[in-house]
């Protein structure tokens, strides 16, 4: 007896071990307001086996002129196809400016609001939010989440978005009121800080929020890695505008109508100055305006994997990559997003 106890404490080691280093199962976000993925789109979700669509519906803030909570962005399906051969997990994002002194009858009328206007998606068996709650909203976001997971279907469960620093200290931020929570490895860096780090990730800043963090989170956890670029423009300096990518920088390196001064360290912002009045996005650009212009290249993409081995991941983890959209733009392949899969799931040294 006493030589089968360490036998089996062997085995039982092994067993977590094999369990913790299932793969992660490859999943996107769809966050455009039309869903209708071409055929390259569905050509890599088919090459990558990808199952999972997380796919926005709603956009719901707060009218700047009247106050009111209402939705300013609704989905619409043009590709029923990928709709019925995938599970979707339909996602409503709410802005954090909702919860400030909402009272209970106010976050009811909105859960049922969402209900209802979820109904129109189904089947679907996961409901996910995504708010970036503040201590000042915590008690009104997580108050409504039990709302909404009463106003669900029995057989839904409901997850939300956990952001870097609410997984760093849980005990301040809280825990939603959720059966799983999606962590958002990106948006590292300062917004509003015309500087040359990228702030959409940055392997210094990303340790930042690790270094401290609980060694097991109270939710189970899926992972969330960016593909996305983005051009913040400085204005008189203060923060403008940010134009979400992709961005034209080969053409504006051409055009004559910018300057960009050379990245001095490894993962860096582009840091450009307009040279002469032009458009970009739709937004109309002066001379003297500086844009810090942050991307993910493969390379990056491949750090925040090997960092995100140090998260408290679920055993049956999920990697959705954000967005479908932008990795068709950007070229992203099957192979390079499936070795980032691999990497994430390889134990820390």
């Amino acid at each position: 007896m006493k030589l089968l106890l360490p036998i089996l404490a062997i085995l039982c080691s092994l067993a977590c071990s094999r369990e913790q280093k299932k793969p992660l199962e490859p999943a996107f976000y769809c966050w455009e307001t039309v869903f209708k993925p071409d055929s390259a789109a569905v050509t890599l979700l088919d090459s990558l086996q990808v199952n999972t669509l997380f796919v926005k519906i709603l956009d719901i803030g707060k009218n700047a002129s009247n106050g009111n909570i209402e939705p300013y962005a609704r989905l619409e399906i043009q590709n029923t196809t990928q709709w019925k051969t995938r599970k979707i997990v339909p996602c409503v994002f709410i802005t954090n400016e909702v919860f400030e002194g909402i009272n209970t009858e106010k976050q009811a009328w909105l859960a049922d609001k969402i209900a209802t206007a979820a109904r129109d998606f189904a089947p679907f068996t996961e409901f996910q939010v995504d708010c970036d709650w503040t201590a000042g909203t915590r008690a009104a976001y997580f108050s409504f989440l039990t709302l909404l997971r009463k106003k669900m279907p029995e057989n839904v469960s409901l997850s939300a978005t956990i952001r870097l620093h609410q997984y760093k200290f849980p005990q301040k931020t809280g825990v939603p009121p959720v059966s799983r929570g999606m962590l958002m490895f990106y948006n590292t860096g300062d917004v509003d800080e015309d500087a040359e780090r990228n702030s959409i990730f940055h392997p210094e800043d990303a340790r930042i929020y690790l270094e401290g963090a609980p060694k097991q989170y109270p939710l189970p956890l899926d992972l969330a890695l960016p593909l996305f670029s983005w051009a913040q423009v400085f204005r008189e300096g203060e923060l403008w505008k940010i134009i979400p990518g992709p961005l034209p920088l080969q053409e504006m390196r051409s055009g004559g109508k910018y300057r960009e001064n050379s990245p001095l360290e490894p993962f860096p912002a582009r840091l450009w100055e307009v040279q002469e009045g032009t458009f970009l996005g739709g937004h109309y650009l002066r001379p003297g305006d500086r844009l810090r212009v942050s991307e993910i290249s493969q390379t990056l993409l491949l750090e925040t994997a090997v960092l995100a081995r140090q998260l408290d991941l679920a055993p049956d983890a999920r990697l959705a990559f954000f967005h479908l959209g932008i990795a068709r733009t950007e070229h992203f392949s099957a192979q390079q997003l499936d070795q980032v899969c691999k990497t994430v799931r390889k134990q820390a040294p």
